[in-house]
């Protein structure tokens, strides 16, 4: 389903960005979602760096990476000089604060993620379109040129 990027940062390799693990998108650790843990529609792949600053945080705007309206460029845009993510300027504001309120509970804009990013922009631009890499860049960096 992810083709083995994280659900959440769209690290690629998983491992690059942490271990491999799976997100209960509504936190097995609190009550009220204890039906859930088994869920398929509640379990995601993701790498350990984004789970582990998810930890059992929950806000109903959290934007879902399996949702068929979401589009990552509706929601965000990708900072070149920086490599940080930031709500797009383009989105609803109810989409700025719903990609905000992500960015902050999956950390998208440590620092390790940040770097990978411009990393994997600045190969996509030099190398080729066509790259294994995040997925969800390459349409911002096309966007960009």
């Amino acid at each position: 389903m992810t083709d083995e990027h994280c659900s959440y940062c769209d690290g690629y390799p998983i491992d690059g960005t942490g271990e491999e693990t799976i997100d209960h998108f509504r936190p097995k650790g609190r009550p009220e979602f204890y039906e859930r843990v088994c869920e398929w529609s509640n379990l995601f792949l993701a790498c350990s760096a984004c789970n582990n600053a998810k930890q059992n945080q929950w806000d109903e705007a959290l934007l879902r990476p399996d949702d068929p309206d979401f589009h990552f460029e509706r929601y965000f845009e990708y900072h070149h000089d920086s490599g940080e993510l930031q709500p797009s300027t383009t989105a609803s504001p109810d989409e700025q604060a719903r990609a905000l309120r992500t960015i902050e509970i999956f950390d998208l804009n440590r620092k390790g993620a940040r770097s990978n990013r411009r990393r994997t922009v600045e190969w996509i631009q030099r190398i080729s379109p066509e790259v294994d890499g995040y997925r969800f860049l390459i349409p911002l960096c096309r966007l960009a040129e």
